[in-house]
């Protein structure tokens, strides 16, 4: 299983009230077995319902660039709790060990994990530091343009065009900018080596 352990980093941000609501608004629309919940004022914890939700819990939050963030993989104490707060076992114990390792590394994109395979928990933050870092670039238009698409769904761009205002074509050029189809492979790949490195 998957568990996401997530902290504020000390002045990442000017407004605190603001980056929080949005982090929450985030972590709200991750599909969980245990939704986010803080355990404290500095440490959130949540387990995602699967590799892919894993994946997408972790993009939401570096696309605000306002958290540390550690993944546990492993098994957990079953029957696995719905809420956070009670979870136990091998993932949870690693999420907060990646968790603690991402506060001190100083990567750009603050991403730890921990499988308890050292080699394949370095492939994995590779990967996903580096998708992290491009989504990060996007620009607010881009992201208004994303942020209505839905993965797997075709002929989008007219309806997204109506409801921002602008041309079908300026919506398509936006999603090629954003590298929103190369996300969703890249998501896919990753979501495949999450499930990998959970059976070893």
């Amino acid at each position: 299983m998957f568990v996401v352990a997530l902290s504020p980093r000390p002045r990442s941000v000017t407004d605190v009230a603001d980056a929080s609501e949005q982090l929450w608004h985030q972590l709200s629309r991750v599909d969980t077995h245990a939704p986010f919940t803080a355990l404290s004022g500095q440490l959130l914890l949540g387990v995602p319902k699967d590799p892919d939700a894993a994946v997408d819990a972790l993009m939401r939050v570096t696309r605000l660039n306002f958290c540390n963030i550690g993944l546990g993989i492993g098994s957990l104490y079953e029957p696995v709790p719905t809420e956070a707060d009670l979870v136990e076992g091998k993932a949870a114990r690693r999420a907060l060990g990646a968790l603690e390792a991402a506060s001190h590394r100083g990567e750009r994109v603050p991403i730890c994990v921990s499988s308890g395979t050292d080699e394949m928990d370095a492939e994995l933050e590779g990967l996903l530091r580096m998708l992290g870092q491009w989504i990060r670039t996007r620009t607010e238009a881009e992201w208004s343009v994303v942020d209505l698409l839905t993965p797997g769904v075709r002929g989008q761009q007219k309806a997204v065009a109506e409801i921002l205002g602008i041309t079908p074509q300026a919506v398509s050029a936006a999603i090629v900018r954003s590298g929103y189809n190369d996300e969703l492979g890249a998501r896919a790949a990753i979501a495949r080596l999450l499930e990998f490195t959970d059976q070893l």
